[in-house]
């Protein structure tokens, strides 16, 4: 009984653990994939403060002057002192709503990649490791060769031995 416990308790030295593999953590709530792309700026809907219409009209300075620099009589008022242009405040929302969705687009986007970043360098390093592991799986030179080592190690020892032998017992002989 002793000895099958002395067994059991110097067995359990002999068992080895499995190394355990990198893994790339789960995080549900940052899964860009899932989360929904932001809404399209030209459908949405505008809040009612903003006044419908969708115009937009060139302004070039000076152009309601006459050579003599006095303003048409037909000049639209008031006279442009600066070129541009003059836009709706439904326009210029939508504009906006545009520059704001882009911004929106491109975080997920920057996100994307760094996922995709991650697994590609968990992928490659996954495969330098099994790389790395059939390279030491292959026998070296010594293992190759280890038959021909022990055949001539073998006669070398054997022939000495013989002769050792021979001249040990010789001066017995005489």
């Amino acid at each position: 009984m002793r000895l099958a416990l002395l067994v059991l308790l110097v067995s359990g030295g002999c068992a080895t653990v499995n190394p355990v593999a990198p893994t790339v953590p789960i995080s549900p709530d940052k899964r860009v994939e899932e989360q929904p792309l932001p809404t399209d700026p030209a459908a949405e809907v505008l809040p009612l403060e903003i006044p419908k219409g969708e115009w937009v009209e060139p302004l070039e300075q000076g152009s309601c002057l006459g050579a003599d620099g006095k303003v048409f009589a037909t000049a639209p008022k008031p006279c442009p002192a600066r070129s541009g242009i003059a836009v709706s405040e439904e326009r210029a929302a939508r504009d906006a709503m545009y520059r704001i969705r882009y911004k929106e687009l491109r975080q997920n986007y920057m996100a994307d990649r760094a996922v995709f970043a991650a697994q590609r360098l968990l992928y490659e390093t996954r495969l330098n490791d099994a790389n790395t592991a059939l390279q030491n799986a292959q026998p070296n030179w010594f293992q190759r060769h280890a038959w021909e080592l022990g055949i001539l190690t073998g006669f070398v020892v054997g022939a000495g031995a013989t002769v050792g032998i021979v001249y040990s017992a010789a001066p017995a002989f005489k």
